[in-house]
């Protein structure tokens, strides 16, 4: 690992810096903090479609797995994954972090979040207070992942995409006409909100570790603390998705267990490939965790590393293969023995 943007990154990660822990039903929060500056000034995509800068549709008659995006401001605008764009021909979510250039248009790399739609409700995509749901972004995230590895793009499993959203839409007992991935954010709106003033965001907060009951599920941080602000309560709602089925659990991550985290991924594997947009995108690939790195005009935009199961399933198993072994009749006796 020699790159620039690439030591940009594990220098960066290198940098942060846990706060106390705010917990709430099985979701545990660990705010990040860094002395890293930032200098690059750009706007965020709500704030872009808000002030009529950014324009997005369909390109031409459509086509799934990519949209246009025309940036006629004078400001870069940064586009966090996962988040949604609704409306046009079908609601969409964005694979990769990435920023369009002032004054230009590109295509960018999307999955459809809504499969049993394909026609206009209206011209432009608009905005959405959802991303994708934690598990879904973990998914999808790493299905990029192998696509950027294998296929040298940016496209996601659309068919994984597909039956991730149909197998929560079960878990949360929601009838959605077009499969859509908003319709189980609406249907749980009320629940979520429930939430808001439990998760808050502290001064100089860049970002945060999430943890599901004993387990650390992933990561989010940012080059600046405006954009933290801004993009943080989006991806406090999708974790909050993930604890509103199932039981309860009292077991919570400490503060020791998210630095031997962070430190594990400042040790990991990093490549830069040429974003879609303005800058790198630097895939991540680690003991613990895989995840993207965003880099632009020197700043790491955002990063957003999630845990691995697999792997996570391996160590498991590994522990119960050795106290099995362990508990063989021969193997006691051995041991007393000894």
């Amino acid at each position: 690992m020699t790159g620039k943007s690439e030591m940009a990154v594990k220098d960066f990660l290198q940098s942060l810096k846990t706060g106390g822990k705010q917990y709430k039903d099985g979701l545990s929060v660990f705010p990040l903090m860094t002395d890293v500056k930032s200098a690059y000034d750009y706007i965020t995509l709500d704030e872009a479609l808000s002030d009529g800068s950014l324009k997005v549709t369909e390109i031409g008659s459509g086509t799934v797995p990519e949209i246009r995006v025309l940036n006629s401001g004078k400001k870069d605008v940064f586009i966090m994954d996962g988040e949604e764009l609704v409306g046009a021909r079908q609601n969409r979510i964005v694979n990769i972090s990435l920023i369009v250039p002032a004054e230009s248009e590109i295509n960018i790399p999307v999955s459809c979040v809504e499969q049993g739609r394909w026609h206009h409700t209206t011209e432009k995509f608009n905005s959405s207070r959802n991303i994708s749901y934690a598990n879904l972004r973990r998914n999808q995230k790493e299905s990029v992942m192998h696509s950027i590895r294998e296929e040298n793009s940016f496209h996601a499993n659309q068919s994984r995409v597909w039956n991730n959203i149909e197998e929560m839409a079960c878990k949360m007992s929601v009838k959605s006409p077009t499969s859509a991935m908003s319709d189980i954010y609406e249907k749980e709106k009320n629940r979520i909100e429930d939430y808001r003033d439990i998760f808050k965001l502290i001064v100089g907060q860049v970002g945060a570790v999430f943890a599901i009951g004993s387990d650390i599920f992933g990561m989010d941080v940012f080059d600046r603390e405006d954009t933290c602000k801004k993009l943080m309560p989006k991806i406090t709602r999708s974790y909050v998705m993930e604890i509103l089925y199932g039981s309860k659990t009292e077991k919570q991550p400490g503060v020791k267990d998210v630095e031997v985290f962070l430190a594990a991924v400042a040790q990991s594997g990093f490549t830069a490939k040429k974003s879609p947009g303005k800058g790198m995108a630097v895939s991540i690939t680690g003991k613990t965790g895989s995840g993207t790195s965003l880099v632009a005009d020197d700043a790491v935009v955002h990063t957003a590393v999630f845990n691995n199961p697999e792997q996570k399933q391996q160590a498991d198993k590994a522990d119960y293969e050795r106290l099995t072994y362990m508990d063989q009749p021969s193997r006691r006796r051995n041991n007393i023995i000894r």
